[in-house]
């Protein structure tokens, strides 16, 4: 651990990091993590899902195949570069703070990736069909009828594309859907919270700004159950998984942009703190402590030396004027006399 404090608040030539290097080096395991867990849960799409029976009556899955209306890949810029863009433009020209971008794109990056570990892992586990399954089988009529007892596996399947047929029995839930949702829908919450949408004023374009993205995911999910990609219950379940995601990723870095009692476009303070202005925080506190109770004559000393003590680190200062004989109390001359229950009435 100490070697670990010594790379971060030195780099190798000895001299001391800037806040920002020690503040980016802070975060990098986070990233790294990200990434790893990102390549892991993508290998479990090469893994063969579970083979459900199947009955030539079931119409739900007789439907035909059809192109994407949205390929993945779109679903990629909707709901992960352009909330991307919407965060490094935002806090990058307009709040220039790097820390709220930093963690800004961590939240969204973390939701993505908590969404395809879910995601990825209950599609093989379930292997529910999609509706276009038996056009994807591409089944001799001829050669093949439904038996009497029992139903029929993927083996009379006559599809030579391997991955093209395993694809059909990853229904549940649906990718589109729960990644829109965990994109666009973190970023709803972050537009909510950088807008202060609960401000007690009302303000009607502020809701309109912030609940487009969720326009957007609706979309890309009803689209599923257009191109007969997916069943109704696979759309609903991946909302609701992606929006699951984005809150829990939301609120590790934000307060509840819900939260009436706190300044919601304000993230968590950094892991590296802002040591110069916590430490004139302190010391301003320790000012108006001392303004407070002392003479006139006294509290603007020990102010003083307070201020020119700020070098010495907060501890100094607050043992300075503390134990200073200049800090005195004011004493009223004339003790206070409560006042009579007639005077009162009166």
């Amino acid at each position: 651990m100490g070697l670990l404090g010594r790379s971060l608040s030195t780099g190798r030539d000895g001299q001391p990091r800037t806040r920002r290097s020690r503040l980016i080096l802070s975060y990098l395991p986070d990233y790294a993590v990200l990434v790893v867990m990102a390549a892991l849960w993508g290998l479990i799409s090469l893994i063969h899902p579970f083979h459900r029976e199947f009955s030539l009556t079931d119409k739900t899955i007789q439907y035909p195949n059809k192109p994407d209306s949205v390929p993945f890949y779109a679903a990629v810029v909707l709901a992960f570069v352009l909330p991307l863009v919407v965060i490094v433009l935002w806090t990058g020209l307009l709040r220039r703070s790097f820390h709220d971008m930093n963690v800004g794109i961590l939240g969204l990056c973390m939701a993505l990736v908590l969404n395809m570990m879910v995601t990825n892992t209950v599609k093989n586990l379930a292997g529910r069909l999609r509706p276009d399954f038996i056009d994807r089988c591409n089944l001799d009529l001829s050669q093949v009828s439904e038996p009497t007892i029992g139903l029929l596996t993927s083996a009379v399947c006559r599809q030579a594309d391997e991955s093209f047929l395993l694809d059909g029995m990853r229904s549940f839930p649906s990718g589109h859907s729960s990644f829109s949702f965990a994109g666009l829908g973190y970023i709803t919450l972050w537009l909510c919270g950088h807008m202060n949408i609960v401000d007690c004023r009302g303000r009607t374009y502020k809701s309109f700004v912030a609940l487009a993205p969720l326009l957007g995911a609706l979309l890309i999910s009803v689209s599923r159950t257009k191109d007969y990609r997916h069943h109704w219950q696979d759309v609903l379940a991946g909302a609701l998984l992606g929006v699951a995601m984005a809150w829990f990723a939301y609120l590790q870095y934000y307060p509840s942009p819900l939260s009436a009692d706190v300044d919601t476009s304000q993230p968590f303070p950094p892991r590296i703190p802002d040591e110069p202005d916590q430490q004139s925080f302190v010391l301003k506190s320790f000012r108006h402590t001392a303004g407070a109770g002392a003479t006139p004559g006294a509290a603007s000393m020990p102010a003083a030396g307070v201020h020119g003590q700020a070098g010495g680190g907060a501890e100094s200062a607050y043992s300075q004027q503390f134990s200073s004989p200049q800090v005195a109390l004011s004493i009223p001359e004339q003790p206070h006399v409560m006042q009579s229950r007639e005077s009162l009435v009166r």
